[in-house]
């Protein structure tokens, strides 16, 4: 049964996937009215430590929403088919009455908090959280499949969405060349949240966030997990990234050989120009048959071919996850074993011995895609990893952060699963790209 007609008989028959978001900011708020507007689910629960931010998120679908002031008023509340208002995840991911966890706060440590509070709880876990996944999606994984549940990547943003293309051209038989993103908006590594206020103001969206965007760590971060996600592997360190619209794809994303960018086949890359907000494989057919059905449907005559989606729908997507993963026990995108990636902190001024670093979108760092054998060997620090670390010794603009240079926060759950996850990825070693 197709999914459409899966979710209708669920709604007709009046089980509804119950779903809870955590994080209420523009892209929670879009996952709410999401939910509601799709049939078979419905929103049950919004979680925001800005508790007003979350009320106006759930009074916007419609429905009627409460301020939670226990866990046992949170769980009444839902079985009431009211939605549930609370500044407290867990008591969301407690309730009986929850199906599935949404994660949309983009907050490496809250995301893996909550990646293992709907595993205790045996709950899918629905994540757009690519920042904790880049850093311990491998594990959380390894852990979800133990508990026997489900914990995947949302649907809709770019990895997502090239995982199952690259799943698709796989079916065909076809090499992946080169699976890539356009990047929405301009590179400026050393960018922080003071540099681009104005812009963000005019916007109306976080300083913090789109400072995260322009310095690369979303992109890094996302191409990165989508490497783990697929085995495809990153052929430069940051990636190569060219100015290069859809109509330079397969002259640029192909090897070097053939006049391309590409030390070789089999990676993650990013364009800047008019491929935002799309996504792109560059692929080859391997055996005549298939080459010359792809040259009658007009695709061109070889040896690399393009398919590209011209969207990504963020947000609007997102909810099929939880439908597949509720439904079917799927997870749309995980990490396929240890990462063959890393997304690395690296020094956005010069950092002195007692700073604290304060993380992904900040001031003090970015992020940089890289393989994972190569940040094995420099014991190069992720940098989901390093919102409150303290710098032990000098680090210039530009370096990479190494194990030495900074001391985590040991406390945080984020580290005690990246602590295990190494020591997981050890027993499986990944052969070095």
């Amino acid at each position: 049964m197709r999914l459409l007609e899966r979710l209708r008989l669920v709604e007709q028959q009046g089980r509804p996937i119950r779903v809870a978001v955590i994080g209420a900011g523009q892209m929670g708020s879009g996952l709410a009215r999401q939910i509601a507007a799709m049939p078979g689910l419905r929103l049950v629960g919004v979680c925001d430590l800005m508790v007003d931010r979350a009320l106006a998120a759930a009074a916007a679908v419609g429905n009627a929403a409460e301020l939670a002031g226990s866990l046992d008023h949170a769980h009444g509340l839902i079985r009431d088919g009211r939605i549930a208002v609370t500044a407290t995840a867990n008591w969301l991911a407690a309730s009986p009455d929850v199906d599935a966890v949404m994660d949309a706060t983009g907050e490496p440590e809250v995301g893996a908090r909550l990646a293992v509070m709907a595993r205790e709880h045996r709950k899918p876990f629905v994540t757009m959280n690519i920042e904790a996944e880049v850093t311990v999606g491998p594990i959380l994984a390894v852990l979800a499949r133990e508990a026997g549940t489900i914990y995947t990547v949302a649907a809709g943003d770019e990895p997502s969405v090239l995982t199952e293309m690259v799943d698709f051209a796989r079916l065909l038989d076809l090499e992946i060349v080169c699976a890539g993103k356009g990047k929405n908006n301009r590179l400026d590594p050393f960018a922080t949240p003071t540099t681009v206020a104005a812009e963000a103001q005019t916007r109306g969206m976080s300083a913090r966030m789109l400072a995260a965007f322009v310095d690369g760590t979303k992109t890094m971060a996302e191409m990165a997990a989508l490497a783990n996600a697929t085995g495809l592997r990153i052929d430069h360190p940051g990636m190569h990234g060219p100015r290069a619209d859809l109509a330079d794809l397969l002259s640029v994303f192909i090897p070097r050989i053939d006049g391309g960018i590409l030390s070789r086949r089999g990676v993650v890359e990013y364009a800047v120009g008019d491929v935002a907000p799309g996504v792109f494989l560059i692929v080859a057919a391997d055996n005549d048959a298939a080459r010359r059905d792809i040259a009658y449907l007009k695709l061109g005559d070889g040896p690399y071919h393009l398919l590209s989606r011209p969207f990504h729908l963020a947000s609007l997507e997102a909810p099929l996850s939880v439908a597949r993963a509720v439904l079917y026990g799927e997870a749309m995108m995980a990490a396929a074993g240890p990462p063959v990636a890393e997304c690395v902190a690296v020094a956005k001024r010069d950092l002195a011995p007692g700073d604290v670093l304060d993380g992904i979108g900040g001031a003090t760092v970015f992020g940089l895609a890289v393989d994972a054998s190569d940040a094995r060997r420099e014991g190069a620090v992720p940098i989901g990893l390093v919102h409150g670390a303290r710098i032990l010794r000098t680090v210039a603009r530009g370096t990479r952060l190494t194990d030495d240079d900074v001391a985590l926060d040991e406390s945080q759950t984020i580290v005690e699963l990246r602590r295990r996850q190494d020591a997981w990825a050890a027993q499986h070693a990944v052969p070095a790209g």
